[in-house]
């Protein structure tokens, strides 16, 4: 009896299994199976050759949501009939069908019908994965959007979240998604099969899927700002070949070359216009050198045809005013009905705002704007580029138009959006150039705000798609989902001005492998001495740049310094372009194998080009330690040093740096003191605490800072930091280094001291200064160059990026800002500083004389003398090299004596000079050391 009832319960358990298997969806491709319950929610997402579910389980989640009246609803039931997913989401009273089409690899994913009031989105597919999207993974899967209004925002092709939507205002009913799952190693033939099978958007077998096998996409290139005719081609040809590069970037823009919107050409350089330039790229492509055309996306000249002499009433405005009077062609006032209360005066390359007011026939800029009824624009300048000034009725619209990056935008709703695409496109075709650059269509949010850009700025791009007569490839300077298929490589950032290393390295452990497209390692230029912001461009940074393009077989770019005359004038730049161009050979010619490219991808590890006893160039293991020394500082004269490799003679390069002075009479003021009683706003990271108290020992002014790390965030994360504003800013252009006095505690804390500049202005940009307080005692420290590469040590507060510690530089005339941080601050401790008053100093040039380092207690004196922003090179008792401040050889001292050998491991170094009056010298001592031969 015992037995029958188990038998009986086994029989009902599997039945009852096999009902829920049977009301359970299952959506198969050859290699993926995603299954829904019956209840609508996502049971599994598998890879069918292994049977590994890569669902991501907490919690469990719904497979669609709707959004009626501002409220999200989660599916509640799923059911499979005849290839048509059926949905239903709770009380929202809302029905979908999704049509399923199984292909070979991959699932087409159409929405048929929605039923139901009040719908405003739909998300027809939503999974989340355990797959991070890279291409190390046993397996793959994309959503791919299929045509223009299906709203994907994960990039292809390796995604980790599956997750599509559709929206009201651009259309629900026939979104479209394929639904793929594969190998990472076979996720690109998938997805040409998707493309090559999509009858909704234009297709590029140039780039997306197919960018890989394109020899183009894995080239470089430079930059021509206008200076390319005729007359100058041969000369071009010539840049190319001494570069290795096989293409030119034609970025316009300005009135030397082409404008931005109707495009166009300097008459007086190509009297035909474009009939002109064609040639010009007949001629490079026969040698070789492709050819870009590098635009402001669908940004508008302020000269161009759509602006003067009569503004275009496509040109999208912010709002729209009617005038409260009427207006003569003379008057300064513009009164309105509606208020001016948000219209500000603030413009900048970046702000999205204009002072431009569009009346009629007219363009007119303003001053100002009334604070208070009666409404009015004040300081009104009328008849602005090139319009006429007229007299205007009361009751007509004046209309605030669109701007940013100082160019006007069209309205995306007009035709004007889809006309300057067709002039894109009848230019490329016309001049038969290779390649699309749309720069600043990362403003794409000025349009119809953030949350839309995906939808305008993939449109612009398909209305020049499909006017091209060839397949075209194209670069962005952003990146939404419906790009990929259009892009050919990925990703070129903007250079670094300083901490150059760190920063390359920053930008290659950036690259999304997961896109699987060519990869590019930015625009770079190159710089001489220019503190405090600008680090100079010398060899070793190019050689640490080259090796990661061979490694990650990345192009390069390069924005400026290659034409004849500024190699001729700056033979540092000379030297970076030999060893790019050795770089790009050796990457070209595809002779390391992957082993040795791994090691040259390595972040952090540096190498040297070397030639050869067979005369072929090579990469050689190196490592280099840079440490500033100031002869005003004492402590800072003597450091130790690492050597990773065995014992090799010193190489050394020493850099003049400048110096400064405290002296109030040659203009050293005061800017900030913690200890009185200036505005100073308080901030910390989560589970810091900071105050401050009045320091009155020993009748010093200044303050005490104390701050504790509560121990709830890692130690180079924990921060506090106080801020003062100055209304208006300071001019400090004068002034650019920093000195103060701290007395430490000895904690290893670092005492950073930063200044910024309003955002419109200087984009986000931070000029810091750090000092470790790895001392007790009282200190003086003179602050100089700005800290680059350190700030990535730290994690800091106010939302600062990469760009805005290593690119962009505040403007000295315009200060708005100081804050003192407290960053590094250890666990359960309270760290004490007594901080002076932080003084804006003079910059001042300086010279070293008779150099010398002393290693291991053997010196070798370098004789000369040295300027701020020359230099000496020494790699061996016969190869040194003193330069000026353009990498120009001003001599070739000889060593007295034998150089210092740096010994394996840990290495004491002391720095000294010849006295000599006034200012002391300041110095950056870089030692190097070599390795083993890749």
């Amino acid at each position: 009896m015992r037995k029958c009832r188990i038998l009986i319960t086994l029989f009902t358990a599997l039945s009852l299994a096999r009902l829920a298997a049977e009301d359970q969806v299952v959506i198969e491709s050859t290699s993926a199976k995603y299954t829904i319950s019956a209840e609508g929610k996502n049971l599994g997402f598998v890879d069918r050759a292994t049977g590994t579910d890569y669902l991501h389980r907490e919690p469990l989640s719904a497979c669609a949501l709707v959004r009626r009246g501002g409220k999200e609803y989660p599916s509640t039931s799923a059911a499979l009939t005849n290839n048509h997913l059926v949905l239903s989401f709770g009380d929202a009273g809302i029905r979908a069908v999704i049509k399923v089409e199984p292909q070979t690899s991959w699932i087409r994913l159409t929405v048929e019908s929605v039923e139901g009031a009040g719908i405003e989105s739909i998300v027809f597919l939503n999974v989340p994965l355990t797959l991070e999207g890279k291409p190390g993974e046993a397996f793959g899967a994309c959503a791919l959007s299929l045509n223009l209004f299906t709203r994907v925002d994960q990039l292809p092709a390796l995604q980790s979240e599956l997750r599509a939507s559709a929206y009201q205002k651009f259309g629900i009913v026939g979104a479209k998604i394929a639904l793929v799952g594969a190998p990472p190693g076979k996720m690109l033939a998938a997805l040409k099969e998707v493309l090559l099978r999509g009858d909704e958007m234009p297709l590029c077998q140039v780039a997306g899927p197919w960018a890989q096998e394109v020899p183009f996409n894995h080239g470089s290139y430079f930059f021509n700002f206008g200076s390319l005719t005729g007359a100058t081609v041969d000369e071009w040809i010539e840049m190319a070949r001494s570069l290795g590069f096989t293409q030119i970037d034609n970025h316009g823009g300005s009135s030397a070359f082409f404008r931005f919107g109707d495009f166009e050409l300097n008459r007086q350089n190509w009297p035909d216009g474009w009939e002109s330039y064609r040639p010009i790229v007949a001629r490079l492509h026969a040698a070789g050198v492709d050819s870009i055309f590098h635009t402001y996306a669908f940004f508008i000249d302020k000269h161009s045809k759509y602006v003067s002499p009569i503004p275009d009433q496509r040109l999208d405005a912010f709002r729209t005013f009617t005038l409260a009077a009427d207006v003569d062609a003379d008057s300064d006032a513009i009164p309105v009905n509606e208020s001016t209360a948000g219209i500000t005066t603030v413009t900048g390359f970046f702000e999205q705002n204009s002072v431009v007011l569009h009346l009629g026939d007219e363009l007119a800029t303003f001053g100002g704007v009334s604070s208070g009824p009666p409404w009015r624009f004040t300081g009104v300048k009328r008849g602005a580029f090139g319009t006429k000034a007229a007299p205007h009725a009361k009751g007509a619209s004046a209309r605030h138009i669109k701007e940013c990056f100082g160019l006007f935008v069209p309205n995306p709703e007009s035709s004007l959006f889809e006309e300057i695409a067709a002039n894109h496109a009848e230019v490329v075709n016309h001049c038969n150039f290779d390649g699309i650059y749309l720069d600043a269509i990362d403003g794409a949010s000025i349009l119809r705000g953030e949350d839309e850009s995906w939808y305008w700025a993939a449109k612009f791009v398909m209305e020049i798609q499909k006017r091209l007569k060839k397949p075209v490839g194209m670069e962005m300077s952003a990146m939404w989902h419906h790009f990929w298929q259009y892009r050919t490589r990925w990703q070129a950032w903007d250079y670094p001005r300083r901490g150059q290393k760190r920063f390359i390295d920053l930008h290659a452990e950036a690259l999304n492998g997961g896109l699987l497209l060519p990869l590019h390692l930015g625009w770079w230029n190159f710089a001489t001495f220019d503190p405090p912001q600008v680090e100079p461009t010398y060899p070793d940074a190019i050689e640490f740049l080259g090796a990661r393009l061979v490694g990650w077989n990345a192009g390069i770019s390069l924005t400026g310094g290659v034409d004849r005359e500024q190699l001729r004038k700056i033979p540092l730049f000379r030297r970076a372009v030999e060893t790019l161009r050795a770089c790009e050979q050796i990457r070209q010619a595809g002779t390391l194998d992957e082993a040795a490219k791994a090691k040259l991808r390595e972040s952090g590890s540096e190498f040297t080009l070397i030639t050869d006893a067979a005369g072929h160039r090579r990469f050689r293991r190196s490592h280099s330690e840079a440490h500033t020394a100031d002869l005003s500082e004492p402590w800072t004269l003597s450091w130790s040093v690492t050597n990773r490799f065995a014992d090799q003679v010193m190489k050394v390069r020493i850099e003049a740096l400048m110096s400064c002075t405290s002296n109030r009479e040659r203009g050293a003021i005061v800017i900030g003191n913690l200890g009185s009683d200036e505005a100073w706003k308080a901030s910390a990271a989560q589970g810091v605490v900071v105050s401050l108290a009045t320091n009155t020992s020993r009748g010093r002014a200044g303050a005490r800072l104390m701050a504790t790390n509560t121990g709830k965030i890692e130690r180079r994360a924990a921060w506090g930091s106080y801020r003062k504003e100055f209304a208006p800013p300071l001019n400090l252009k004068q002034q650019q280094a920093l000195g103060l006095w701290i007395e430490g505690d000895g904690l290893g804390e670092v005492i950073a001291i930063r200044l910024e500049s309003p955002q419109h202005l200087a984009f986000g940009a931070v000029a810091d200064r750090y000092v470790t307080v790895d001392f007790t005692g009282r200190r003086w420290f003179s602050l100089v160059e700005t800290e680059s590469d350190r700030w990535s040590d730290y994690t800091w507060g106010g939302g600062k990026g990469i760009y805005t510690a290593y690119r962009e530089t505040i403007d000295f005339s315009a200060v708005g800002s100081l804050s003192i941080w407290c960053q590094n601050l250890p666990p359960g401790t309270e760290a004490k500083c007594d901080i002076g008053p932080i003084e804006a100093l003079p910059m001042l040039p300086g010279t070293l004389q008779d150099p010398a380092i002393t290693m291991n207690g053997v010196t070798a004196v370098l004789p000369g003398e040295i300027t701020s922003g020359g230099w000496v090179e020494c790699n061996g008792p016969q190869d040194c090299t003193l330069y000026d401040s353009n990498g120009a050889v001003l001599g070739k001292p000889s060593l007295p004596g034998k150089l210092p050998v740096l010994r394996s491991g840990q290495n004491q170094v002391r720095f000294s000079c010849s006295a000599r009056e006034g200012l002391a010298p300041r110095v950056k001592v870089t030692v190097f050391a070599q390795g083993e031969d890749l």
